[in-house]
């Protein structure tokens, strides 16, 4: 919200004013490695990720009211980027689906 033009999501498609700020959420599977972060890559890390959402995000007419300012001590920052982190894994990128099912 604080670019010039700033992206509406998905309220650009369907012209809905409950869609506008409205982004689909990805996976928290390998989010370690798929950085930058956000709709737009806004955001280098994780971290930088969890300082937006404890101001609240960026104020504007669209922001969920259950998006509320936090507060979160440097163990727990580091307690909850290291449970982030656990969820990266090896081997299930190579998993490729059956070429028949069992009958």
């Amino acid at each position: 919200m604080d670019a010039p033009h700033p992206d509406a999501g998905r309220g650009e498609v369907t012209k809905k004013k409950s869609d506008f700020d409205r982004f689909r959420t990805s996976s928290l599977r390998d989010l370690a490695s798929r950085g930058p972060y956000m709709h737009d890559g806004s955001l280098k890390t994780l971290g930088d990720v969890l300082y937006f959402y404890s101001r609240g995000g960026l104020p504007n007419p669209n922001v969920d009211e259950r998006l509320l300012k936090f507060y979160m001590d440097e163990k727990t920052k580091r307690e909850l980027l290291a449970f982030l982190d656990s969820l990266n894994g090896e081997g299930w990128q190579k998993i490729t689906a059956p070429s028949a099912f069992p009958q």
